[in-house]
């Protein structure tokens, strides 16, 4: 009865540290070109402190491969990087990232851009700064 309470007790302490590190990340960034066949690959992309340090061999520089621009950008954490991460307490976050270049085509306008953005997608509107200096009259 001992003998199997020892090896319940082992299989529930296994249990206890695999299944939060069995979880894993994936993010997926896409654009509107359309994709190729094409990947750039980057198998262990070396983060920080659960992430909140970014990883210190990226971006991915992927101009000279992927001649169109970009279509995708997927990262996702492997079971052998979860169990890296959990091993060192989220203090190392290893992750993949794998890049799809774009097969041609341009992207669609800034018209279509989310009301949000600027118009230009880069600084504030002019209208922006009139309002606040007349807010503060």
């Amino acid at each position: 009865m001992k003998q199997y309470a020892k090896h319940l007790s082992l299989v529930a302490l296994l249990l206890g540290f695999c299944l939060p590190v069995s979880g894993c990340l994936k993010t997926k960034i896409v654009t509107d070109k359309p994709a190729s066949n094409q990947e750039v690959e980057l198998a262990w992309a070396h983060g920080f402190v659960t992430g909140l340090v970014p990883p210190v061999n990226a971006p991915l520089e992927v101009g000279d491969q992927c001649e169109n621009g970009v279509s995708e950008v997927y990262f996702r954490q492997t079971f052998i990087q979860g169990l890296a991460e959990g091993i060192t307490q989220s203090l190392y976050n290893p992750q993949r990232f794998t890049v799809t270049c774009a097969s041609g085509g341009a992207m669609s306008s800034v018209e279509h851009a989310p009301a949000y953005l600027p118009p230009d997608r880069r600084s504030a509107p002019s209208t922006f700064a009139t309002e606040q200096t007349s807010a503060d009259e």
